[in-house]
């Protein structure tokens, strides 16, 4: 019951979020090269937002499901890759370089620099030494 609760608290104010960037992107004015009234106050409200969710799943990870956080995390523009070295250890990297697709995936390379100590034995671990990293 808690981790649906958890879930839950944590997609509304994703959504809370959502909702306001829209209303925020979409009051671009391209004629005044500006966001027009809501420059000032929507901005500061989405980012205090984004940094409760981060402190929700931070404060809940160990009854979050793995997937849920990853997915969450790249609605705030974090870019989680989850990695495996065919020795069993697991490294959640947000620095790398990989070619952009824009529409459809495409067939592309991705290039990792791994420091050993963010290999980890589960992908909880290493998810959690990402999350206490900041997701760099």
């Amino acid at each position: 019951m808690e981790r649906n609760t958890n879930e839950i608290r944590i997609k509304n104010l994703s959504k809370k979020r959502h909702k306001l960037n829209s209303i925020y992107q979409d009051s671009y004015d391209p004629s005044i090269g500006d966001f027009g009234e809501y420059t000032a106050e929507y901005p500061e409200e989405i980012d205090q937002l984004a940094e409760e969710i981060v402190d929700r799943i931070k404060s809940w990870r160990q009854n979050l499901p793995i997937e849920f956080i990853l997915e969450e995390l790249t609605k705030l523009g974090w870019a989680p890759c989850l990695l495996y070295d065919d020795e069993g250890h697991w490294a959640i990297s947000g620095e790398g370089f990989q070619e952009v697709a824009i529409g459809d995936p495409i067939d592309m390379t991705l290039t990792h620099f791994i420091e050993k100590d963010k290999w980890k034995d589960t992908i909880r671990e290493a998810l959690y030494y990402y999350l206490d990293d900041d997701g760099e």
